[in-house]
């Protein structure tokens, strides 16, 4: 991994994602591009209808790339305090008109970036994306990975990463993704299956997870990867129950279209979850090509 995008709309959420990612790409020995999305006042529908004088695009861009610059040095200034003598990643940034998901998208692939890294807001006990309404758009038309960060979660060295799947054939891919960070990382990977029901010995469900985990042992090759069957009443119950009985520095999760976003970030479980927002969440999109 060599490169990391950060998002940011310089809110004090945004400006923790980049902290984390800082530290995240020193593990890493990657590089760190940061980016802010502008969309000018001009270039809304209202703009026709407002008599008095609107900023333009060059002046926003000015402003955005001043504050960007102010964001790169207290990053740098925080990381020369730090102890860990690991490298220090290059910090670089830019900024694009359009909406955050345009922006991303096109960085992602203009600058072959490896991971996305933004913040997560919890307040009220109702967790928001950083960014509002263009993030959720990202994240469900994303075809890269993007590590959500809680506003109030700090960096601590990687150990254990949580893979919570459903045994679909389309979560290899991610999952070989997420083997190679936890090799770059030496973190361990626990793959959980949470069902609703206990399994029995020669029910087909057995026969699945069999298959997975062969399909799984014959693609991947990593020491500290263990499976574990989880029954609880829901996903987002087993899920809890997991983050609650073990030390976990990081969950990750593939994103079925119109499935895993609706499970997470609506309803009663975006409560039950808030509780647990200081654990990083890596969303990944599905492998099509299985």
């Amino acid at each position: 991994m060599k490169k990391i995008l950060v998002p940011t709309d310089f809110s004090v959420p945004a400006e923790n994602a980049a902290r984390y990612a800082v530290q995240l790409a020193k593990a890493l020995n990657a590089n760190i591009l940061l980016c802010n999305a502008i969309k000018a006042p001009a270039d809304t529908p209202i703009a026709a209808q407002v008599t008095w004088p609107l900023m333009d695009y060059p002046t926003l861009k000015e402003e955005v790339t001043s504050d960007l610059d102010v964001l790169v040095q207290k990053l740098c200034a925080s990381t020369n305090l730090d102890n860990n003598q690991s490298v220090c990643p290059r910090i670089a940034y830019e900024s694009a008109r359009g909406n955050v998901h345009e922006v991303v998208s096109t960085l992602v692939k203009e600058r072959e970036i490896d991971l996305v890294v933004m913040g997560m807001a919890g307040a009220g006990g109702v967790i928001q994306f950083l960014l509002g309404s263009n993030s959720k758009e990202m994240i469900e038309k994303a075809d890269f990975p993007i590590l959500l960060v809680p506003y109030v979660a700090g960096f601590k060295k990687i150990r254990k990463i949580v893979f919570a799947t459903n045994l679909d054939i389309h979560e290899l891919g991610p999952l070989k993704s997420l083997i190679n960070l936890a090799t770059l990382l030496d973190a361990e990977i626990t793959i959980t299956h949470i069902t609703y029901r206990e399994i029995e010995i020669d029910s087909k469900q057995q026969y699945k997870t069999e298959a997975y985990m062969n399909d799984v042992v014959a693609k991947i090759d990593h020491p500290k990867v263990k499976y574990e069957k989880v029954w609880n009443t829901d996903f987002d119950s087993g899920l809890n129950w997991i983050i609650d009985q073990q030390e976990i520095d990081m969950v990750a999760i593939v994103h079925h279209r119109h499935h895993i976003l609706e499970i997470i970030f609506s309803g009663s479980h975006t409560q039950r979850l808030s509780r647990h927002t200081e654990i990083p969440l890596l969303v990944f999109p599905p492998d099509e090509e299985n």
